[in-house]
């Protein structure tokens, strides 16, 4: 019951002013209530309203008017009902159950009907949520209707679908008697027979009043009958001209007072055309956008806009969106989702990080947000800050791996390592903050863990709802609107713990708590249940149930589209039109009838409203990548403007003319934010743009630092843009050379790419390590890479710690025995995406050792060195290029002794591809290991080095070897002060050839690399680079590196 106590006495003046014109005459739904407040006083008057929100909002027009809204009870059929029905069910001993106990005893209904049934066929579906759906659906339809199962004919030939419905039905209304429980139709039932016993006293001790709309079929039409019957007066309204009014509609008209009654009547329609607009919009967003243009351009008030939405939950959340950035108050009526509040994003991310395997990612996302926090004391650290060290933990995904992983890490601090040149003060304090952020994530993600029931198993709803209360209890604080989502959705979870504790497999249980928090939220916050009511100073958006009671002035109807208006003619699934036509005769509506309701709901909304209307639609849907057409009621409108029903689609859409988009149009001269002013500025009158790039670029600098890039790579001048930095005074790191210490895979890179070599080794931009998740794949190419090098190595120490012969089948054993444990020790660092996955790469893997077994068999190697290690620790090596001394460091996979010369073997996991051939010793300057290994492990050693040999000792490399000996290696010095040279001297340009290096480049989205079809590679830097390799002298050292063997 909603009493409304605030009094607008007459003749104290109006709150707000009606402008003048037509805008004063109010529809005649609110002329007969201001009639009912003038005549029936202060008295109590019953108002039965299809929503309490449209009873308030009328309400609210009549105070707006002069007239007193006091003595006005709003109240819709279901609680009047219960209110009614209240002392009788009392005294029966029957309790009134709500959604969630009518949910969960048909769910016991339909199993109990399942297990003592004739051998339905629905062996797969029993446990699928849309069909349990389905099924409960089907029911409270026929017990909405009167229809119980006693009035269903029985019959041999009935259908397992019609065996079943008829069977749950049955089943169901004996758990009720059983239960002495009373659900919704039981309640309008027993109402109805209580007004319509004339021995009854009569509950209609007060005048009441009931809104045309109301449902005029099944138990709640019988209710409202029967509430005429008592004296109930049904108020008049504005008629729909030219449409029957659809049964299933309790309906009154009085005589057209406005244009907006003949909508569909447009040749009987006889004054000043009314004022319409109508036009289209490039997508919803430009769609909202260009709603707010035309109220601004109107001069209206934001109170007095109201914005009809075809489909709330699209526009609304398109509105909130672009309000919020506008700063423009709005209320909405059926409210926003929840997913738009913080405990709502906390929920939506809670059960994706459960579906995808609890991958981390959405979790730290959560984190990083500031959307979840940690109990306190670690309440107080930052987001994220907090992320960092999660995403530092490399846990993946896995739901075992994120305590484990937190848990070694604080096991490990103990042993943490003070780096070079830290002070012990640093360190500690380091080490502490470490210690308070793990601690941290740890007290906030065991709770979430404990309370989270197994997926793989069976589970109730009720158990999934604990575990989404555990993810809402460490929610941080946020705003008003947020404290209502967070308190709404812990009353549905309660009763959701209360109820539904039919166990099912963990998806269909998942599936059934949400759909119960697929609620709306007031914004801003209000109580009670939707629609939520208006607010003076704020714009109003509602949906076609709910929209035109405001009487606001300008009104604009968006989403009208024939894809959302009028709707779908899909049948129920399992109870079909023609069942519903034979059992209910009307009681029950059919498909076709959702439709006739809808159009005429829509025609009596716009029939009732005054004042300016504007329609719209967006013309495409990017979900599904089409073109939209517009709904028939805009041609309509359309008609009805101009007074011509000859007018057909084509004269509406030459009249939509060009879409609605992010550029103003011409003839609206009002712009709502800065970007409509600059793009009015750019943009000529008929919709061309000008060039502005200039003004662009002065105005946003760092806009302009880009267009300034772009402009770089046009041109074919060298520039910063385009990698060459030049020298400096006093020089930059990359200018003092002797300090530094480079990799193999280092100058290699810089061979390569010096760009990619600047980002790696002189910018240190180092490219995420996070785990990968990738359903057919457990380990990329380089940690497969890494895994079987220790493989190799640990293989062959231990094989000569044991006295083992290659040959000897325990030298086999012990490296297949090194796979499992290699691996396992991986699969702690890497978590595999499946367990097949995982069986799959390591049989492969065992498979590429079987491969190196044979190859050290076919030739056992004297090997003195493992993973040798040069430059790695504070005494450098130094290799001679060109005269001058070059710090190198790096492992080498294997050391051979032959006596007078040793030789250096390195091992590669992949295919040969690109050695030998024309890739020549160097490969264009690619390949210089070959030259740093042989050097350093001649300089480590003092020993001569006859050379380097490539070793590819898997199956897919089929045991190649790739030599190269030192005498053909002797240019290799001159090669490596050549690439020096050029990042001595600043120029750090892109490759020249994009196939070749840009394809696994870690860097390929910074500098845009695209994959075409047929393996073609393009990068804009790369081209850049080919085409000015010849010409220009920036690019000298990259082009005599390329042409190295040819010179």
């Amino acid at each position: 019951m909603s009493q409304l106590y605030l009094d607008f006495e007459e003749g104290r003046g109006r709150a707000v002013p009606p402008p003048a014109g037509e805008h004063a005459t109010a529809c005649i739904l609110v002329q007969e209530m201001e009639r009912i407040a003038r005549d029936g006083g202060r008295a109590r008057k019953i108002l039965i309203a299809r929503t309490r929100g449209e009873g308030k909002e009328l309400l609210r027009q009549v105070a707006l008017r002069g007239r007193s809204w006091v003595g006005f009870e709003v109240n819709t059929l279901r609680p009047l009902a219960s209110k009614i029905v209240a002392r009788q069910l009392s005294a029966a001993g029957r309790t009134v159950i709500d959604s969630f106990d009518e949910h969960a005893l048909v769910e016991r209904a339909i199993d109990e009907a399942l297990a003592a049934g004739r051998g339905f066929r629905f062996p797969t579906l029993r446990e699928k949520v849309g069909f349990r759906d389905a099924v409960r659906h089907s029911v409270a339809a026929l017990r909405l209707g009167g229809i119980d199962s006693r009035s269903i004919p029985a019959s041999e030939r009935a259908t397992d679908r019609q065996a079943l419905i008829t069977a749950v039905l049955r089943r169901y209304e004996e758990l009720l008697e059983a239960g002495n429980l009373a659900d919704n139709a039981m309640v309008l039932r027993t109402a109805t027979r209580l007004l319509e016993d004339d021995a009854a006293a009569p509950p209609l001790s007060d005048p009441t009043f009931l809104l045309p709309g109301l449902p005029d079929r099944g138990l709640a039409g019988r209710f409202a009958r029967a509430l005429q019957d008592r004296g109930a007066t049904l108020l008049r309204t504005d008629p729909v001209e030219g449409m029957r009014v659809p049964k299933g509609i309790l309906w009154d008209v009085a005589p057209p007072a406005a244009a907006g009654s003949y909508l569909h009547a447009v040749e009987r329609f006889e004054g000043p055309r009314p004022r319409i607009e109508i036009f289209a919009a490039g997508s919803v967003q430009d769609e909202m956008r260009g709603v707010l243009r035309r109220a601004i351009d109107l001069g209206a008030r934001w109170d007095e806009v109201e914005v009809i939405a075809a489909d709330p939950s699209l526009y609304g959340s398109a509105l909130h969106a672009l309000a919020a950035a506008l700063d423009i108050p709005v209320t909405f009526a059926v409210g926003l989702p929840v997913e738009r509040t913080r405990p709502g994003r906390g929920v939506t991310t809670y059960f994706q990080w459960i579906e995808n395997g609890f991958h981390e990612s959405r979790l730290r996302a959560l984190i990083e947000a500031g959307d979840v926090q940690p109990p306190p004391p670690g309440d107080r650290l930052s987001g994220p800050d907090l992320a960092r060290e999660l995403r530092r933990l490399r846990i993946g995904w896995g739901r075992q791996r994120h305590l484990a992983r937190v848990e070694r890490a604080i096991e490990g601090l103990d042993g943490l390592k003070r780096r070079p040149l830290q002070n012990e003060e640093g360190f500690e304090r380091l080490k502490q903050r470490r210690r308070e952020n793990l601690l941290a994530l740890q007290a906030l993600i065991r709770p979430l863990l404990e309370a989270t029931p197994p997926v793989d198993g069976t589970v109730s709803p009720a158990r999934v709802a604990t575990g989404v209360k555990s993810i809402l209890a460490r929610v941080a604080p946020g705003t008003d609107t947020d404290d209502t989502a967070r308190d709404r959705l812990l009353r549905q979870l309660d009763r959701i713990e209360a109820t539904l504790t039919r166990p099912t497999d963990y998806p269909s249980a998942a599936a059934i708590v949400k759909s119960f928090l697929q609620i709306r939220i007031p914004a801003p916050r209000a109580e009670g249940m939707a629609p939520w009511s208006s607010a003076a100073g704020h714009l109003y958006l509602t949906d076609f149930a709910h929209g035109g009671a405001t009487g606001r002035p300008y009104t604009f109807v968006v989403g009208m589209d024939s894809g959302r208006f009028p709707g779908s003619t899909m049948e129920d699934p399992l109870l079909l039109d023609r069942e519903r036509w034979h059992l209910g005769r009307g009681e029950l509506p059919l498909a076709r009838d959702r439709i006739a309701e809808a159009r005429f709901n829509f025609a009596q909304l716009i029939a009732r409203l005054r004042g300016t209307l504007t329609l719209s639609y967006s013309r495409w849907d990017p979900t599904e990548a089409r073109e939209l057409a517009p709904a028939p009621e805009l041609l309509q409108a359309l008609r009805l403007r101009e007074g011509d029903r000859t007018l057909n689609f084509e004269h509406l859409e030459a009249h939509l003319g060009a879409s609605e988009s992010r550029l103003p149009r011409a003839e609206l001269a009002t712009d709502v934010d800065a970007g409509d002013v600059w793009l009015r500025a750019l943009a000529s009158a008929d919709g061309r743009l000008l060039d502005g790039l200039d003004a662009v670029g002065r105005a946003y600098p760092r806009l302009g630092l880009g267009m300034e890039a772009a402009e770089g790579l046009r041109s074919d001048l060298a520039s910063v843009h385009t990698g060459s930095l030049g020298t400096h005074s006093p020089p930059l790191s990359y200018q003092e050379l002797s300090g530094h210490t480079f990799s193999a895979s280092g100058l290699g890179s810089l061979g390569a790419c010096p760009r990619r070599f600047l980002f790696r080794h002189v910018l240190r931009a180092y490219p995420p390590d996070d785990p990968e998740f990738d359903a057919h794949r457990w380990l990329n190419p380089l940690e497969r890479g890494g895994l079987l090098h220790s493989i190799y190595q640990h293989a062959l120490e231990l094989a000569r710690e044991r006295g083992l012969d290659p040959e000897d089948e325990g030298f086999l054993a012990l490296a297949l025995s090194l796979v499992d444990a290699e691996g396992a020790r991986k699969l702690w660092q890497v978590p595999a995406p499946s367990h097949s996955v995982h069986e799959w790469e390591m049989a492969a893997l065992r498979d590429d050792v079987r491969s190196f077994v044979e190859m050290i068999r076919s030739e056992p190697p004297p090997w003195i060195a493992l993973e040798m290690p040069f430059g790695v620790t504070d005494d450098p090596v130094a290799i001679e290029a060109d005269g001058r001394p070059v710090q190198v460091r790096g492992y080498i996979d294997r050391l051979d002794d032959h006596g007078a010369e040793l030789r250096v073997v390195d091992y590669k996991t992949g295919t040969d591809h690109g050695y030998g051939g024309k890739s020549g010793i160097y490969d264009g300057g690619r390949r210089v290991q070959h030259v740093i290994y042989t050097l350093a492990a001649a300089s480590v050693l003092d020993r001569t080095v006859s050379g380097m040999e490539y070793h590819f000792p898997t199956r897919r490399g089929e045991n190649r070897v790739w030599p190269f000996e030192t005498e053909e290696l002797s240019a290799g010095g001159l090669l490596v002060a050549t690439l020096l040279e050029g990042v001595a001297a600043g120029e750090f340009p892109a490759t020249d050839d994009a196939k070749s290096d840009c394809r696994f480049c870690d860097y390929g989205e910074v500098c845009g690399v695209r994959s075409g079809n047929w393996g073609q590679i393009s990068c804009r830097f790369a081209d850049w680079t080919a085409r000015n390799l010849k010409d220009l002298p920036e690019l000298g050292s990259l082009r005599r590196v390329r042409n190295w063997e040819d010179e």
